[in-house]
């Protein structure tokens, strides 16, 4: 048996859109390459698999019952089909299914499919589901989303859940583009940014992914920041903690400080202006690190906690 069997994952709630994507996936010559394919479905939609046209590409559909033992379900259709890949359709509400996958299935992608007609009662709902989805994701896929404006209220939370992921809108006629165009409060194009706690997460974001936005510019943090000695990391951080889903879902937020003339207390809260910066990280990544100017002690805000818009 295969010890490392490419597999990707495509999550979703019901009819999400998660069987066709896989059945045009299987059947595009883009995608298809050699060899065969397995399929392994762990939810039954509205949509059913075109069993005649995925033969003809070599792949079959394993349809799991509920009932039998995840791994010894998916460790029966490899030792019957010896794939060469596996699409995994998963299902939202089999909590932990990522984990009960056997470890010959090296998972190397994961998406995740949202219709548009069910993503504002999922919003409202089932955010933590939705989170633990999209966190998990390469890629996210708005399905039959009418426009781009029609998804800006929910694009910070989004962008919080999963700051590496794509994200993508699917247009009812099949177009696809970009999903988010983050709305930023202020300028960039000056060279001093006032931001408060209103704008911190906006500012987040976007030095996230272009940390030379803010290159040479002086920001002045007018809200208290909070300092913290991240686990694994000698620099001290100034950042917010961040509620996507719950009080079980905090996230710190910050951005490093450089060493400088202007001390710095080892914790607590402070205001700061300070001038940016672009560093490394990990890998050589570019991101935004921060030069004190000035450092002031401040009280803690009344919340502690932000939360996307």
């Amino acid at each position: 048996m295969d010890k490392g069997i490419d597999t990707r994952l495509v999550y979703g709630f019901l009819d999400a859109g998660k069987t066709s994507f896989i059945q045009d996936c299987v059947c595009s010559d883009y995608f298809y390459r050699y060899g065969s394919t397995l399929i392994l479905s762990f939810e039954e939609g509205e949509a059913a698999y075109d069993t005649a046209a995925l033969e003809a590409k070599r792949a079959r559909v394993y349809l799991h019952d509920g009932a039998e033992d995840v791994g010894q379900f998916c460790l029966r259709a490899i030792r019957e089909c010896r794939p060469d890949r596996i699409w995994v359709e998963m299902n939202a509400m089999m909590g932990g299914l990522r984990q009960q996958l056997p470890e010959c299935m090296r998972v190397t992608y994961a998406c995740t499919w949202i219709d548009w007609t069910t993503l504002g009662s999922y919003f409202a709902n089932l955010r933590t589901m939705l989170k633990e989805m999209v966190a998990a994701s390469r890629q996210v896929t708005f399905r039959c989303c009418p426009s781009k404006e029609a998804l800006a209220p929910y694009a910070q939370a989004f962008e919080v859940m999963n700051p590496k992921a794509s994200y993508l809108r699917q247009d009812p006629m099949g177009y696809h583009e970009k999903a988010f165009d983050l709305f930023l409060p202020f300028s960039v194009a000056d060279a001093e940014i006032t931001v408060s706690s209103a704008h911190y997460l906006p500012l987040w974001l976007d030095a996230l992914e272009h940390p030379e936005h803010y290159e040479g510019k002086k920001l002045r943090f007018t809200d208290p920041l909070e300092l913290r000695r991240l686990p694994g990391r000698e620099a001290l951080s100034a950042g917010r903690t961040v509620m996507v889903c719950c009080m079980a879902d905090l996230q710190f937020m910050g951005f490093d400080l450089l060493e400088g003339e202007v001390p710095v207390p080892e914790e607590g809260w402070i205001t700061l202006s300070a001038l940016a910066r672009q560093g490394t990280a990990e890998y050589g990544r570019r991101v935004l690190k921060l030069s004190p100017l000035s450092v002031q002690s401040a009280p803690a805000p009344a919340s502690g906690i932000l939360s996307p818009a």
